[in-house]
C-alpha cells in the first residue's frame, strides 16, 4: 500500500494546490496548472478517467479540440495518480475514505 504524499507533480515534484474550479472557453473542469507547464484534471470518482483525459488534452492545447485530437502520443507524457481532494494528497485510500483520480499531462512538443 503507497503511503500518502503531500500532491506534487510528478514532472517536477513542485508542491501543488488542491485543483480549483476552472471555466475556460467552453470547459469547465476541476484542475489546475504546475510551474513546469504541466495541466492536472481531477475525476472525482475514478469512474470518467476517458472524459478527464480528453478535458486534459484540450486544457494542455488552449481549449482547442481540435488541436487536442491532433496530438500524436510522443506530443506528451500523462500520469494519472488516485487522489483524496479532502487532504490534498495522492497514494492509496484508506479504508472507508473515498478517492478520485488526478490526471497529469505535459507536452513533450513545446510547438503544439
Amino acid at each position: 500500500m503507497a503511503r500518502k504524499r503531500p500532491l506534487q507533480c510528478p514532472f517536477c515534484d513542485n508542491f501543488l494546490a488542491r485543483p480549483v474550479e476552472i471555466n475556460f472557453k467552453s470547459m469547465e473542469i476541476l484542475g489546475g496548472i504546475c510551474t513546469c507547464s504541466a495541466v492536472y484534471v481531477l475525476d472525482r470518482t475514478g469512474h470518467h478517467l476517458g472524459q478527464v483525459y480528453m478535458d486534459g488534452l484540450q486544457f494542455i492545447c488552449k481549449g482547442d479540440i481540435d488541436n487536442a485530437l491532433a496530438l500524436n502520443p510522443e506530443d506528451y507524457e500523462d500520469v494519472d495518480l488516485e487522489y483524496n481532494y479532502a487532504s490534498n494528497t495522492s497514494g492509496r485510500a484508506g479504508e472507508g475514505e473515498k478517492s478520485g483520480k488526478l490526471l497529469f499531462i505535459r507536452l513533450t512538443n513545446i510547438e503544439k
